[in-house]
């Protein structure tokens, strides 16, 4: 009897959180139609602070912040971060609070992520609270269509999947739709750089095949790494400082309903100015010189052409050319 009653509270306990989950749904589809916020915001900013703080806990500090005060805040934005990391750890713990406050746009804005995160327990509850969304293109134009700003990772899973300790990297998609959505309703980009994201966790070599199995049965995409106490797969973090930069905006004119292939090329191609320029700016300060030194790998999968920076080793930039050319 006693193992019946057991059953009889997981069913129950599964029954409420089935319920619980449609209705957080419902709650977030009407947010996004409605380009508003789900939940009191002094609940979102208590998960914010909690978040924060445990990552204080484990040694993830950050440390500086450059480049939001000369944000015009007068301006609505796109705004980008690099890079992915393994799990996406800053963006989450350490810079949801901005997101809620609307720093430093002058607006609150919307943090997306794959779809499928927001159907796991708690932490898709946790995440639809501080403002995040699914990265899903319909949620995009919808909140942008109602005046509000998102955020978004523009490497993703592809990026993700080959993140390393040792290697700052910045992928690119195909399709480059998040500059042309940009374009569609004449959005400036905004970009953050997170020096140290990476150096979070180590990536464990040789295990490729693994993540490629876990995306191929779960749908999500989980490189395999080790955290704190060389544990595997340990979602707590090495201590790291961290930097955050803020680069210049990129304009991209007037909204262009329909912008053409040119268009979205001659603004990625600033985009990706930028972005070296950020980077190559602050990361030996900001960077382990070991991983400074490597330089940024910029890698298109569309296998289009990269600017070559005048800060960066040519070495790196033949490399990434290289290895664009084989993906």
């Amino acid at each position: 009897m006693r193992h019946v009653g057991a059953a009889q509270r997981i069913a129950i306990i599964g029954v409420i959180y089935a319920l619980f989950y449609q209705w957080r749904n419902k709650l977030m589809r009407n947010a996004i139609r409605n380009g508003s916020t789900v939940g009191p915001r002094w609940l979102a900013m208590l998960a914010c602070k909690l978040m924060s703080g445990f990552a204080g806990i484990n040694g993830v500090r950050m440390v500086s912040e450059r480049g939001h005060t000369e944000v015009d805040r007068s301006k609505r934005y796109m705004i980008t971060w690099h890079p992915h990391g393994f799990i996406v750890y800053c963006p989450i713990m350490l810079l949801s609070e901005k997101s809620i406050v609307g720093e430093p746009v002058g607006r609150p804005w919307h943090c997306t992520g794959a779809t499928n995160i927001f159907d796991l327990p708690v932490v898709g509850d946790v995440l639809t609270l501080i403002n995040g969304r699914p990265v899903d293109r319909k949620s995009l134009e919808s909140i942008i269509a109602k005046g509000g700003s998102v955020a978004i990772q523009p490497g993703g899973i592809a990026e993700q999947a080959v993140t390393r300790h040792d290697q700052e990297q910045a992928f690119f998609p195909a399709k480059l739709g998040f500059v042309r959505m940009a374009i569609q309703s004449g959005t400036p980009i905004l970009m953050l750089y997170v020096f140290g994201e990476n150096q979070l966790f180590k990536r464990t070599g040789g295990l490729e095949w693994l993540t490629k199995r876990i995306f191929a049965a779960t749908g999500l995409t989980i490189p395999i790494w080790s955290g704190k106490w060389g544990v595997p797969q340990n979602i707590l973090p090495l201590a790291t400082d961290i930097h955050s930069r803020w680069g210049n905006p990129v304009e991209v004119g007037p909204a262009d309903p329909n912008p053409s292939d040119e268009k979205v090329e001659e603004v990625f191609q600033r985009y990706l100015v930028e972005l070296q320029r950020l980077f190559y700016a602050n990361c030996h300060e900001c960077l382990p010189p070991s991983v400074a030194s490597k330089g940024l790998k910029i890698v298109r999968m569309d296998k289009g052409p990269v600017p070559t920076p005048s800060a960066a080793p040519q070495s790196e930039v033949q490399s990434d050319r290289l290895l664009a050319s084989k993906m």
